[in-house]
């Protein structure tokens, strides 16, 4: 099982540095199966394998009964960081649209009371009991999915630190937010986190998901260099 799980991600490299440095270029049509095995000298499962894997990072598309293609990347957009007053406006605009970006907003899911999350209860330091209220928006831009908003706020009370803070990670998209985003399952999004604790007021969780081969995430300074 070792050697086949080392095999399989030999060829995902392989294809992934092929596609890196432009030999398979978009829409290409990758060989074949059987093309596969002979050149890497694996098995049919490990060329699945490895395949699979590409599909999953959004690198290739399976087309039914056309082969297998590398997708072609768009490129990616600024979206800048700024902080609204309120959740009618997104946490990034669109660097390139003359008004920034106003989109369409489409309430994903209604509003619901839940147990805090693990990671919110970790970032609000409170127990997974807390309640919090979570409600999840995606922002539009010409009818283009561009960011996926989730907001968690402690449903009563406060916590003891208090303060803001962001954090910018990166992992693979979930089901769900691969779905409403018009992704791919496994494909790399790029997570924004803000953690609000106001000395007054109810603390909260805003968790902005975009994916990352269509936005750059743009952070400014207040001000210029002294």
């Amino acid at each position: 099982m070792a050697r086949r799980t080392t095999a399989y991600r030999r060829v995902a490299q392989e294809l992934r540095d092929q596609i890196g440095d432009g030999t398979l270029k978009p829409n290409d049509r990758i060989p074949s199966l059987t093309e596969l095995q002979e050149a890497f000298g694996v098995s049919d499962t490990v060329i699945l394998e490895a395949r699979k894997v590409l599909v999953a990072e959004g690198l290739l598309i399976a087309r039914t009964g056309d082969g297998t293609y590398v997708r072609e990347r768009p490129e990616p957009q600024r979206l800048v960081h700024h902080a609204p007053d309120d959740l009618e406006e997104p946490l990034f605009r669109l660097e390139a649209a003359e008004s920034g970006l106003f989109p369409d907003i489409v309430e994903v899911e209604a509003e619901t009371t839940v147990p805090a999350p693990a990671a919110v209860a970790r970032w609000l330091d409170v127990k997974t009991s807390r309640k919090v209220k979570r409600r999840v928006r995606l922002f539009r831009h010409d009818e283009m999915p561009v960011q996926l908003l989730t907001v968690y706020t402690l449903a009563s009370g406060k916590t003891d630190a208090s303060g803001v803070e962001e954090q910018v990670t990166s992992r693979p998209a979930l089901d769900t937010e691969a779905r409403v985003l018009e992704g791919v399952v496994g494909q790399p999004v790029t997570v924004a986190t803000r953690i609000e604790r106001p000395a007054a007021g109810r603390a909260r969780v805003l968790e902005t998901v975009v994916l990352a081969e269509r936005y750059t995430l743009v952070y400014r300074p207040a001000s210029g260099p002294a």
